[in-house]
């Protein structure tokens, strides 16, 4: 239930970072703690919200550029930087957040969800790969499916009897 409110903010959050063309950057952790990037950020320990979201991103805020990271429902940290993926082919198409959305996701297991300013377009990186132009109802359900693996593995195992 925590995980799906998570979705449904950070899915707010992001169509309305779309429509203006606000770039946006955020990283849910999964399995593998993020701490080493949250320590080059701004510790934020909130409750995740899409109006603090939105409110992160705006144009020339202090934390707009680097990435805000998400653990369980809480906002762990923003502006922080992440590594930037060196193999991005056709780089032209990907800026500077896209290629850290794919970096994070190459050296860790967690889950990028970018927007991008000049198109408004929604993209979620995982395992090094990206899926762009999402509309609310894929990014929610690619979202549900992606972050339902944890859950998967964090369920004690059932013996059949």
């Amino acid at each position: 239930q925590e995980m799906r409110q998570v979705i449904d903010e950070l899915a707010k959050a992001c169509m309305e970072l779309s429509r203006q063309r606000i770039g946006a950057l955020i990283v849910l952790e999964r399995t593998m703690r993020l701490d080493e990037y949250a320590e080059r950020g701004v510790h934020l320990g909130a409750r995740l919200s899409a109006q603090l979201l939105q409110n992160l991103f705006y144009p020339n805020a202090p934390l707009h550029d680097g990435a805000v990271l998400v653990r369980g429902d809480q906002l762990l940290a923003a502006g922080c930087v992440l590594p930037l993926s060196e193999d991005v082919l056709d780089s032209y198409q990907y800026g500077t957040r896209h290629r850290a959305a794919i970096g994070i996701s190459e050296v860790t297991d967690a889950v990028a969800v970018v927007v991008s300013e000049e198109t408004g377009a929604i993209s979620v990186a995982q395992r090094g790969r990206i899926v762009r132009w999402l509309d609310r109802t894929k990014l929610v359900g690619l979202l549900e499916a992606l972050l339902r693996l944890d859950e998967v593995r964090a369920a004690p195992a059932r013996r059949k009897r």
